[in-house]
């Protein structure tokens, strides 16, 4: 898969900006500050359909605006898609797709169209920040792979919160027949949870023996066996869903005093092993880097066995962290696949056998300008 044509409006410091992406790798270099960045996040937002570095869509817009789009056009084995999101932060829905040229039913209905796997310094924060960092890290590349899993993983969130409501308002004013809504909620809520343990099993199960092949490969230390394994409440349950029954059932006294559902696929977690140890706590900064650029390595090779095509690849600003081994591994990794490599100055991608060189700039008005090296202008 490759984006073949890329169109923003009014989207970050982008008034404009029409881009046909080299199918190799392109290398855009720039200040800090000057734009780059923007791009990936709009080709991450054309892919899953929201960004990888802000929950507010209003700060997608441009300064001034009311409404930006992004448009993409990509070519897959099964021919070339058309996708665009469009975000309205003072109107209802904020967020529409289009989808060939034609309104999306749902959100959820652009995965699939464009697939991307997107490595950038704040990735270390799946290793180091809390589970829900990593839930999200999951539940985002489960999405691409397999789109039935995000429809399955909302209507899962909906009936939570239905449940979470129903708890708080029996605590806050009492509820005539309480038991019963809940038992109704119970018996909903098990039933959204077999899936999602199903894709989660299947996905994290196929994703740590890829890892720890990339691992290996970049480590060359035999010695350092990486693994990734599935940690939750219903992580090895035979029947996931009579098991979330029981779980829930247990827990009622104590959701009942704190208004929201304790047991559950909202509450899994990653776990990252390195010898056997438990990564978070003993690994170096070095082992976790290469952990996390491990399992990015990782969800290109398993896209690309499960759709039978690879992902686009987007590194923002990464080179610079990395030392010459990794940098290697990673660029090895890369060949045959579309690369999009940000960095603030050219020598920092050395080596990267760019295909196409792009400065990015920024005018007097802030607005981003993207310049080939040859000395045209992509605008």
């Amino acid at each position: 898969m490759r984006f073949t044509s890329i169109r923003l409006s009014r989207f970050r410091n982008y008034p404009s900006l029409v881009l046909e992406p080299h199918p190799g790798t392109t290398v855009l270099y720039g200040p800090n500050g000057s734009g780059k960045t923007n791009l990936l996040e709009a080709m991450h937002l054309l892919s899953l359909g929201r960004s990888h570095r802000t929950a507010q869509d209003r700060e997608m817009v441009a300064a001034g605006a009311e409404h930006a789009a992004v448009w993409c056009k990509t070519q897959r084995l099964d021919g070339s898609h058309q996708v665009e999101v469009r975000l309205y932060p003072g109107q209802k829905p904020h967020k529409r797709v289009l989808l060939q040229g034609k309104p999306a039913q749902r959100i959820a209905d652009l995965m699939g169209h464009a697939t991307v796997v997107m490595f950038s310094p704040e990735d270390l924060r799946i290793v180091r920040d809390g589970p829900a960092a990593r839930r999200r890290f999951v539940d985002m590349q489960l999405s691409q792979i397999r789109p039935s899993y995000l429809r399955a993983l909302k209507t899962y969130l909906t009936v939570l919160e239905s449940r979470n409501a129903l708890l708080r308002q029996n605590r806050l004013a009492g509820v005539a027949d309480f038991t019963a809504q809940l038992d109704t909620w119970d018996d909903q809520l098990a039933a959204a949870a077999v899936p999602l343990v199903g894709a989660r099993r299947w996905f994290l199960t196929a994703l740590s023996r890829e890892a720890a092949a990339q691992y290996a490969a970049i480590s060359e230390n035999p010695d350092e066996p990486f693994a990734l394994s599935y940690a939750g409440p219903l992580a090895r349950a035979d029947d996931p869903r009579k098991a979330m029954l029981e779980g829930l059932r247990r827990a009622r006294r104590e959701d009942a005093q704190r208004m929201y559902t304790t047991f559950g696929p909202h509450r899994d977690d990653l776990a990252l092993s390195l010898c056997g140890r438990d990564l978070r706590a003993f690994g170096s900064q070095g082992q976790l880097r290469t952990a996390v650029l491990s399992m990015k390595l990782g969800e290109i090779r398993l896209i690309e066995a499960e759709m039978g095509e690879p992902p686009t690849l987007l590194l923002d600003d990464v080179f610079s962290e990395l030392d010459l081994r990794r940098r290697s591994a990673l660029l090895k990794s890369a060949r045959g696949v579309q690369t999009i490599i940000t960095c603030t100055d050219r020598q920092d991608a050395a080596g990267a056998c760019a295909d196409v060189y792009l400065r990015v700039s920024q005018q007097a008005d802030g607005a981003a300008q993207i310049t080939e090296e040859s000395g045209g202008t992509t605008e």
